[in-house]
């Protein structure tokens, strides 16, 4: 209104000169403006102004200066009414002061010398104006939540002295035009145009330098960060930090997006420069900027309100109750999976470019990996706790070592049995926690590659209680050793049953043999001596079959004791090629006497196996036996022997009734035998597999059996053994 009061003062005469030349001239360099500090940008339209007001008077500098400020507003940034508003009224105030205070010195319009005079009233009049300009955007600062105080100390004396620099050329172009015309005033606008020109791209530069240190510096810092810290928060505020030194970051907000909770959390909030507590709000996709981004999987970059509106986003108001104007926000992402969002939004439009949705995003990304990073640390860790859960709930004592023996954990029950505690176990070795020979030697083993599965060792305590020690190597998933685990069973009451067993049958066993040979052999006698009818010799037949079967029955009896009560002796080597040559050169013939067709694949080259000659001769004289018994007339038996890896392989194969799948893991149990159609007259004490396996695991091996259970395509058997290291 009071410019309109006073623009009767303006000379008619002077309206196209204003309208064709000043007003553009002022409205391109408040285009050309440059950045002076972050948010805050200078021009170089004040000359401008000052040659109107000095020609024309304060009514004519205030048109000018509102005009080519609100075209600014409107035509450049594109802002809305209260923005033009702003901009023309604090542009007409201040040069109607500046005028009026020129005037009331007694400065003359229009200015005809630059006497000394002349000129120092000139430089009041720009001296007044660019004071209150820097009054005006202080008061602007505060109102608006900014640092006023800042603005004032730091940012307002550079734009002061750079603006008092050029005002002295607005007093040559008034008097220039006084006597040379438009086209002297003309001449000399151009150079301020191209000095502006070249204020806007440096300061360009100077900002785009600025934007790559400081996101270098971000990404930077949070890339370390992530690497020392396994919180989310503390990231997430150095990346607003990092951002903040080039964009307006006073409204800023992260979600954390959780899929099965169907939840957005957000971790940051941040309105007009205040932080707001975490909320946790339900995830519904197409409603709120974080559903969005996080449904589209892209950016959003939204300069209006307007443009926001149009796409349907509900976006509720912050802490201050206003609507924002402007918004980017991009995606966390990590693996090709959103686990959030980040946005940062104004309450003036236009406030956010391309490069700074570059700046984001790479932000984002880093925020992402962390996110990633906390959220694997949270579930290793519930999944440590549920493993020590599972791990005390067991009453067996149970150890996890590295590769050199050295305790990594321990459960509760092993602290109790041996009274030490989990930190004083842990980095210590083994064999000082549990020291006991037998650990050792197993432990060594192990390490040594002499054992390459499970060694099994027991322990007697001090006070008399005896442990089962298992120890395992774990692999992982490449197949490659990583550390062992011990589990430790206290088993003194079996193992005194055991001993009482073993008493039991070494009494029995030597109280029934010793009968058993004097029945046999005056048995043997009598026949001998009497000459028996036909079927008198078929029932003396019979009866020898069974004092024969009753002799291997306590044979296998003592064989498995023995086993199971002497330790077997590793240390000698065995040639597995030699042995079992032997054993099916001696069967070969009761093969024959079958009529079946006995093959063999045996190396030349010796293989050799640590161990008992005497049991492991038994193992294979057990699997040949059953392959021959088990076989009709007109079959074919396989035995093969082979190295592979660092094991000796070696199968026995044959085309036998078969044993049904339902029997199979029965088969090494004592005194089991399976009863199928084939196997009723097949004479057996159920001893043998059970024997084969009693030697084949206490050499360190394994033994298989594989079948179809259907007749003709019979059985195969097999065992590897630890190999010996040449």
């Amino acid at each position: 209104m009071a410019l309109l009061s006073v623009s009767h003062q303006v000379p008619l005469t002077a309206i196209p000169l204003l309208a064709l030349v000043f007003v553009p001239a002022t409205w391109a360099l408040h285009s050309l403006s440059f950045r002076i500090h972050r948010g805050i940008y200078h021009s170089f339209e004040g000359p401008i102004c000052l040659a109107c007001s000095l020609l024309f008077g304060p009514a004519a500098a205030a048109w000018v200066a509102a005009l080519g400020a609100a075209l600014n507003e409107i035509v450049m940034r594109r802002r809305g009414a209260p923005f033009v508003a702003r901009s023309w009224g604090m542009f007409a105030l201040i040069w109607l002061a500046g005028g009026y205070a020129y005037q009331a010195i007694g400065g003359e319009v229009p200015l005809t010398r630059l006497e000394a005079l002349e000129l120092g009233r000139a430089f009041f009049l720009a001296f007044v104006v660019a004071v209150l300009n820097r009054l005006v955007m202080t008061l602007s600062h505060r109102l608006q939540g900014l640092p006023a105080l800042d603005y004032l100390t730091r940012t307002a004396p550079r734009t002061f002295l750079i603006e008092m620099a050029v005002m002295p050329s607005g007093a040559a172009m008034a008097v220039a035009h006084v006597y040379t015309g438009p086209l002297a005033l003309t001449l000399l606008i151009l150079p301020l145009l191209i000095v502006g020109f070249l204020a806007q791209r440096l300061g360009q530069a100077q900002e785009t330098l600025e934007r790559q240190v400081a996101a270098l510096d971000a990404l930077s810092r949070a890339g370390m960060f992530i690497g020392s810290s396994q919180e989310l928060r503390p990231i997430l505020d150095l990346i607003r930090e990092g951002i903040g030194q080039l964009i307006d970051t006073s409204n800023f907000w992260v979600a954390i997006y959780e899929p099965e909770q169907q939840e957005l959390i957000y971790e940051v909030i941040y309105d007009e420069g205040v932080r707001y507590p975490s909320v946790r709000r339900p995830y519904r996709p197409g409603e709120g900027v974080a559903a969005w981004i996080i449904e589209h999987r892209r950016p959003l970059l939204l300069h209006t309100l307007e443009e926001i509106q149009s796409l349907g986003i509900v976006l509720p108001t912050g802490g201050s109750g206003k609507m924002a104007e402007s918004l980017l926000g991009v995606p966390m992402m990590v693996k090709g999976k959103v686990v959030g969002a980040i946005c940062t939004q104004s309450y003036t439009p236009f406030a956010f470019t391309e490069e700074d949705q570059e700046l984001l995003m790479a932000l984002a990304n880093q925020a992402a990996v962390a996110l990633e990073n906390a959220r694997l640390f949270r579930e290793i860790e519930r999944n440590r706790e549920y493993l020590r859960t599972v791990l005390d709930s067991v009453d067996h004592a149970i150890v996890v070592t590295s590769l050199d023996g050295r305790v990594r954990l321990v459960n509760r029950a092993m602290e109790v049995l041996f009274g030490v505690s989990e930190q004083e176990a842990i980095g210590r070795p083994l064999t000082e926690i549990v020291p006991h020979a037998s650990v050792s030697e197993a432990i060594q083993h192990l390490m040594n590659g002499e054992s390459t599965r499970e060694e099994t060792t027991e322990i007697e305590l001090s006070d008399g209680r005896v442990l089962v020690a298992h120890l395992t190597p774990v692999t992982d998933d490449r197949g490659e050793r990583i550390g062992y685990v011990t589990t430790m069973a206290d088993v003194s009451a079996l193992h005194q049953l055991s001993e009482l067993k073993s008493r039991m049958i070494r009494i029995a066993s030597h109280d029934l043999r010793n009968p058993l040979h004097l029945a046999k052999g005056f048995f043997e006698v009598l026949v001998e001596d009497l000459k028996l009818a036909g079927h008198q010799e078929q029932l003396a037949s019979r009866v020898m079959k069974n004092l024969q079967a009753m002799e291997r029955l306590i044979d296998n009896l003592l064989e498995l004791e023995r086993i199971e009560a002497t330790r077997i002796a590793r240390d000698t080597p065995v040639d597995m090629s030699e042995l079992v040559r032997e054993v099916v050169q001696e069967h070969r013939f009761r093969a024959e006497m079958k009529r079946l067709r006995l093959w063999t694949d045996i190396p030349e080259e010796p293989l050799l196996v640590k161990g008992d000659r005497h049991l492991l001769t038994q193992v294979v004289v057990n699997l040949l036996d059953n392959a021959i018994k088990y076989t009709p007339s007109g079959g074919e038996i396989w035995v093969r022997l082979w190295l592979e890896g660092d094991e000796v392989i070696l199968t026995v194969q044959d085309t036998g009734i078969g044993i049904p799948k339902e029997a199979q893991p029965y088969l090494f149990e004592q005194f089991y035998r399976v009863h199928q159609p084939g196997a009723e007259k097949v004479a057996g004490t159920g001893l043998g597999l059970s024997l084969v396996q009693a030697v084949v695991r206490e050499h360190g091996g394994r033994v298989w059996v594989e079948s179809e259970g259907v007749p003709g395509k019979g059985s195969l058997f097999g065992v590897a053994l630890p190999a010996m290291k040449q």
